[in-house]
């Protein structure tokens, strides 16, 4: 199938493997969000917390900040 623009269509193997370079391109860029949760749930268990408790604070601020980048219109 040839596209308007002249190109051809990618094959299957293409697209997987632009779908992995991809989803590796999101790891990098998500990779720091991950590391500050870990850190905010390793705070408040230091600081007494409950596991459960940290986990879900930290959970909720990842969640936060997750909803902005792709809510607010940040670009990942």
């Amino acid at each position: 199938m040839m596209f308007a623009d002249g190109g051809r269509e990618p094959t299957a193997e293409e697209t997987a493997r632009q779908i992995g370079v991809s989803l590796m391109d999101l790891g990098v860029v998500l990779a720091p969000f991950f590391d500050v949760a870990e850190g905010i749930k390793r705070e408040l268990l230091g600081r007494g917390w409950s596991s459960a408790a940290a986990e879900a604070a930290a959970l909720e601020w990842l969640r936060g900040m997750l909803r902005r980048m792709t809510v607010d219109g940040a670009c990942l």
